[in-house]
């Protein structure tokens, strides 16, 4: 969530409150005890701990944005192309907060920077319609060198055919994606697939304290035609040739994935398919995907000509923009 002036000023009078509440109690305590201790200087631990969050936050937001993440969402991200300039800032400073916040380990794996900013590219954008979304309980992600099995595993004996996972249990808190299927999702841009997008919409799901299918906050005249949608849909599954991927017929929680999925990769094939699961979908992310996500928005992501102007709205040739800064970036 981004610090607004107004959520600044509400959590700076939300803290100097609460000291000023400390600081009486306490004083009042040490008159009453005869306590020694100082306890006036519990008022300005208070006052801290309720700002330290948004004066970090706040800190990130002034930094630069690094021109290699720029170039990295320019070139490989055809959500992000789609927005308008305003939105595309909010989508930067979204993507510095949670890389600040979120750490993202490689295990048996480098996790370069390109890896970072689709992992950051995955959770903003099924949350981009909420200004005040919080991924709480994330702490980390782990990056896999390939796809896994139920144990974690990644040895030639090992059923590898996970490609991204919630943590449960020990694992708590943690995601787990595999890398090559992580980039693959921003790559090809009309398969109706993407694990990054997939494995954060199970936390969208897990809002409410539980992965159902049934995200937390389903806008009431959503929420009975969407039960009842998933519900024929996972009794009758189709024998073959449906549009929906067939991993979604799992269970109520991956459907509700793999259409996320869907919204976000192929919404216009999805509105033309099935207008009506598009409309729950949309008002459940509060996303007209279909209306910014046009054919036009996706080819500017993928291959750019050298000399066509650059993706990321700079002007420059795209061979002395973007393509040169990512070349830079990451070879650092």
């Amino acid at each position: 969530m981004l610090v607004t002036p107004e959520l600044n000023r509400h959590n700076k009078r939300l803290a100097l409150l609460l000291a000023a509440i400390v600081m009486l109690v306490c004083g009042t305590a040490s008159v009453v005890y005869s306590w020694v201790f100082p306890m006036v200087l519990l008022g300005p631990l208070a006052y801290w701990l309720v700002r330290r969050r948004t004066l970090r936050r706040l800190r990130v937001m002034r930094t630069p944005f690094p021109p290699v993440w720029d170039a990295i969402l320019c070139t490989q991200v055809a959500y992000f192309n789609a927005l308008d300039q305003t939105d595309k800032d909010r989508f930067r400073q979204l993507v510095k907060i949670f890389l600040d916040e979120v750490r993202i380990t490689g295990i048996r794996t480098e996790v370069d920077q390109q890896c970072r900013v689709l992992v950051a590219a995955s959770a903003i954008i099924p949350v981009f319609g909420f200004p005040d979304w919080e991924y709480s309980g994330l702490g980390e992600v782990l990056i896999y060198p390939s796809a896994f099995g139920p144990n974690y595993g990644t040895s030639e004996q090992t059923d590898r055919t996970i490609l991204g996972m919630v943590g449960t249990g020990h694992l708590s808190g943690v995601m787990v994606l595999s890398k090559p299927d992580l980039v693959a999702g921003f790559t090809n841009l009309r398969d109706k697939r993407n694990v990054g997008i997939h494995e954060f919409a199970h936390l969208v799901d897990k809002a409410d304290g539980v992965i159902d299918g049934i995200p937390a906050g389903i806008p009431r005249d959503v929420a009975r035609p969407w039960i009842e949608w998933i519900g024929q849909e996972l009794d009758e599954p189709p024998k073959r040739g449906s549009h929906i991927h067939r991993y979604a017929y799992t269970n109520e929680a991956e459907y509700f994935a793999v259409l996320t999925e869907y919204l976000f990769e192929a919404p216009a094939a999805l509105e033309r398919k099935n207008p009506e699961m598009y409309r729950m979908l949309q008002k459940m992310f509060r996303q007209d995907t279909k209306r910014f996500l046009t054919s036009t928005a996706l080819r500017r992501t993928g291959k750019v000509g050298r000399n066509t102007p650059c993706p990321c709205g700079s002007g420059e040739k795209y061979k002395k923009c973007c393509r040169l800064k990512a070349l830079q970036g990451l070879s650092t």
